[in-house]
């Protein structure tokens, strides 16, 4: 009995923490199933539709995993009427590490929107949905969203969305002071083979083959009412820094570095240091769509096409300049390329 005394009191400390970790875990569950029931209720109580057909909580031991059938979201008496439905929503985390939670929503999705004033309805599938989010008090300290197949079309046919490929990826400095040097926000963002409505008459079609963007905000946003608080950051020195910005967009293909701001009719500013390829046939194509006057486009196209060389070995030409945005005018190098429109910004200027 002496020799058999130690493995019997590990055995009885082994159950015990067994048990502990069943009544843990059971705990946990049942916090999860209330703090969903809370927020749908808030939520709903703020004017939004939140509907599911079933929850289950599963994922014993090692996880605690949300799983909602026939998930909702909307908000159809809103300024912007949307409503969204899935086939499926599963939600995991650790019990032990509730901050940090993996999001999948692949499947069937219904989409309706308002669109110029008639509603509109998006139907189909996604091969892959995922997220992840790593909570920091009451936002998220970085969310990734990645997208992978996405298709949806109105029932005709006449619209319809696709998505071959996107990752985004934000992350938030936690506890930034305003002495703090780098940013407060990064954002990556990659896509591919992206496709919109013809509707959308964007200025070089509705393909996007490629964007990449990486970036970083400067300066916190202070909470506070829209656009106000945008003012207050642009005030304090609030910009935009573009590490990285490239596309390849109809005949268009650049690489770009630079930074954004705001002037003081809350419009873009920005000043970018370019690789440009294609110029002459975008500069053709915005002026097809009536975007950049004949005159302009044709001086774009003498004073850029003498700065712009072969490179060494073959290939398009190749034209290094920099574009700038001001007083909602682009220029490409020192050509006026196209007047940009106003955005115009809810409830702006604030009552005074």
């Amino acid at each position: 009995m002496r020799a058999l005394k130690p493995g019997l009191t590990a055995l009885v400390v082994l159950a015990a923490l067994s048990i502990a970790y069943v009544v843990f875990w059971l705990f946990m569950a049942g916090e999860l199933r209330d703090g969903v029931a809370r927020w749908s209720e808030a939520r709903r109580a703020e004017g939004y539709t939140v509907l599911f057909s079933r929850l289950r909580i599963g994922g014993f031991p090692l996880v605690l995993r949300l799983d909602l059938e026939r998930p909702g979201l909307g908000a159809p008496d809103g300024e912007i009427p949307w409503t969204w439905e899935g086939e499926r929503a599963v939600a995991e985390m650790r019990p032990w590490n509730l901050r940090r939670v993996e999001i999948g929503l692949s499947g069937a999705h219904t989409l309706g929107l308002v669109v110029a004033g008639r509603p509109v309805t998006y139907t189909g599938t996604v091969g892959g949905l995922t997220g992840v989010l790593v909570m920091a008090g009451a936002w998220p300290s970085s969310v990734e969203i990645h997208i992978k197949d996405l298709d949806l079309s109105t029932a005709d046919g006449a619209e319809r969305v696709v998505v071959k490929r996107a990752d985004l990826t934000v992350r938030r400095k936690v506890g930034k002071t305003s002495d703090d040097q780098g940013s407060t926000l990064d954002v990556r963002l990659r896509a591919e083979d992206v496709r919109v409505p013809e509707r959308l008459s964007l200025p070089l079609g509705n393909h996007l083959a490629r964007l990449t963007v990486v970036a970083g905000l400067l300066g916190p946003i202070p909470a506070g009412p829209w656009p106000q608080s945008l003012a207050t950051w642009r005030d304090e020195g609030g910009t935009v820094e573009v590490e990285h910005l490239g596309i390849t967009y109809g005949p268009l293909s650049a690489q770009a570095t630079g930074t954004v701001a705001l002037d003081g009719n809350m419009q873009p500013i920005g000043a970018f240091t370019a690789k440009v390829q294609g110029f002459r046939q975008t500069v053709d194509a915005l002026r097809k769509r009536g975007l950049v006057r004949r005159r302009d486009a044709v001086t774009a196209m003498l004073v850029l096409g003498a700065l712009a060389r072969t490179p060494e070995g073959g290939g398009p030409p190749t034209l290094n300049l920099a574009i700038t945005v001001q007083d909602r005018t682009l220029f490409a190098g020192p050509v006026p390329l196209a007047r940009l429109p106003a955005i115009e910004w809810k409830d702006w200027p604030p009552a005074r």
